[in-house]
This record gives C-alpha cells, structure tokens and sequence, in this order.
C-alpha cells in the first residue's frame, strides 16, 4: 500500500462512520479488493483468529469471512479459543500448509513471535491484526494505537475524580499486546495524580462474567471508589453490572475500552457515567485485504494505524446517539458500519 492510500485514509478519518466504506473504495482502487485480480490464480489466506471466545471475537470473523468473499479469497480458518496456548499450535498448522498468507490475531505477544518468524522464513506473508508480538519481523501491523487512544479516557477519568480517591481496575489478557498498549495510555496519565490509588482487582480476561465477579468482590470489600477503569468492553459492563447488583445507587464514574451496545444501554438505564474507546472488529476488513495485496506481492505499510479512522475514537456522554435499540448487547459500536442487519442477524446480534 502506498503513502497515498495512507494518507487517503487519513483525510477519510474526517468522514465519520463513512471512513471504513472508504477505506475500502481506497483499497479497491489499488487493487485490494479486486478478485482474482484479471488472473486464474485464487488466493489462500490463513486466518488465525482469536477465536470464539466472547462477541467481539465472533463480530471479527464475520467480518473476516465476508471481506474474504467480497476479494476473491480462500480463507481458512484456525480457531484460538480465546487461549494463546491454544492458538500457539494453531500457527503451526497454518504454516504446515503453506498459504499465500496468514493474518494472525495475536493472543501471547513473546509466544508468537517463534511461529510468526518461521513463517516469515519460509516467505509466508504475516499480516498481524489488532495485536503484535514482541519482534519486527511481520510483514504488517493492523492494529490501533491504544497506547495513544486511551490516554484521553484515563484523563476524562482522573478529571471526574478531582484527582484523587481509590480507582478500581480490572485488566484484561495477560501477556496479550493490546491488554498492554491500553495500560500504557492508561498509566501515563494516573502517574500524573499520586491522590489516585489504584486497587487492582484482577484481569478479566476479556470476560465479562469475570469482570462481573472480580468487581463484585472488590464492592464487597467496603472500600469507597471514586472511580472504575475496565481493560475492554467486557471488564466495564462487568463492572456495571456488578454495581447494579449491588443496589448502589451512585455508581462512580467508569472508563475503559471497547464500546458495546450493551454499555451504552447500562449507563443510560442506570445513569452512569461511561466513556469508552471505540473499537469495533471491523478491523479484519483492512487486515484481510493488506493481505490480499501482500499475497499478490504487492507493497503494504510495515505499520496501519486504525485509529486513524473515526470509528476508534473515543466516546464520552451522553452516550444516546450510539446506542442502537434494535442491536443486542454484544454489539461492538461501529460493527453495523460493515455487517448489514441480515449478516448482524446471522451472528445473533439483532434482537
């Protein structure tokens, strides 16, 4: 991909929801998207997912298949159950049949790193998506900056508790890149503010069942909060609800990350303040495509940085205008931007 097609997506970024339509056009327009690409040959990608471990996941390989369908592509799927131990010898299996290329959403960072660099010597194109591992050596980065999109969040944050009181964290995936980008940005800004105290209450693992309990644990202490951070959309609607069953009736402000249909209607049902970084699964749309163009040994940016695009930026209330009542819960805003109601039907996210 050239530096025009980036800097074509940059001017788009001001385009709202429109941006990934054309982000897309873009692609086509350099070839991205266009089949077979006027020869016989059809095109094997290996998608090494994240698996069927929770919404996102499942709204991320829709994507992924209907991109797939829409480029001409055979895609393969492997499925990493949400477990980077699991995925690990998935890689190894993508490998042993020798794709065009392989998009890869990386669960364990410096675990990967072995797999993805084999098969980078064995000229297999890798494409990393949404996560990196803990070496350069990738043929390309889909991914946005957490590390940068998160940090005026933890500032919304910090301002709501005046800059000092007890913060109740949950964290996400441990070992998972994008767990730690968002901590980056989280704790550049609380190192900021020595009155914030952090009570650090466990990772959740992208779950929010598990989020639900940690929180409700912490609750349970007797400890006040002045303040609640969720690595992902799962710990903050955990924390939520573990609020809401509590029968506290002022839940303290919450920041976090991926914006759910579902955490737009608690904090609307509940008035609780919520802000959160959008970011939709719609990013294995420009995943599948950079290596589409990999495969057909075309140039793609080292580095795609989505937040770019204004579908992962951030949203603060009042949070009316992103809830969508006739989506589930398990909507990721900005999904519907891709997947039409049939496809988000299909996936059982349509009430």
């Amino acid at each position: 991909m050239s530096r025009d097609l980036v800097r074509i997506w940059s001017r788009r970024s001001r385009a709202g929801f429109a941006g990934v339509a054309a982000v897309l056009l873009a692609l086509t327009a350099c070839g991205g998207s266009s089949g077979s690409s006027g020869g016989t040959k059809t095109y094997t990608i290996a998608f090494i997912s994240q698996g069927t471990s929770n919404s996102w996941a499942a709204q991320l390989d829709a994507v992924a298949r209907k991109t797939a369908k829409a480029d001409g592509i055979k895609l393969v799927y492997f499925n990493g159950q949400g477990d980077a131990t699991k995925q690990l010898p998935e890689i190894d299996t993508a490998i042993a049949q020798k794709p065009d290329a392989i998009v890869l959403v990386p669960l364990g960072g410096a675990a990967d790193t072995g797999p993805v660099e084999r098969a980078m010597g064995q000229n297999i194109k890798v494409i990393l998506c949404d996560s990196t591992i803990t070496s350069t050596n990738y043929t390309s980065l889909v991914t946005p900056h957490a590390e940068t999109a998160t940090v005026p969040l933890a500032q919304w944050l910090a301002d709501k508790m005046n800059h000092q009181g007890n913060l109740l964290y949950i964290g996400g995936l441990p070992g998972n890149t994008t767990t730690t980008t968002y901590d980056q940005g989280f704790n550049s800004v609380m190192q900021k503010y020595p009155d914030i105290h952090i009570i650090n209450a466990g990772n959740a693992n992208y779950s929010i069942s598990t989020a639900k309990q940690l929180a409700a644990t912490a609750i349970a202490s007797g400890r006040t909060f002045a303040g609640a951070w969720g690595v992902g959309g799962e710990a903050v609607t955990g924390m939520m609800q573990a609020y809401v069953d509590a029968g506290v009736t002022s839940i303290p402000p919450i920041g976090g990350n991926s914006a759910t249909n579902g955490t737009m209607r608690l904090a609307i049902q509940h008035t609780i303040q919520v802000a959160s970084l959008q970011f939709p699964p719609t990013s294995s749309q420009v995943c599948i495509d950079t290596a589409f163009k990999a495969a057909k040994g075309e140039s793609v940016p080292k580095s795609i940085n989505l937040s770019d695009l204004p579908q992962y930026g951030p949203i603060f209330p009042p949070l009316d205008k992103y809830y969508k009542s006739q989506y589930s819960d398990d909507m990721y805003v900005g999904t519907d931007s891709v997947l039409t109601f049939d496809e988000l039907k299909a996936i059982n996210l349509v009430k």
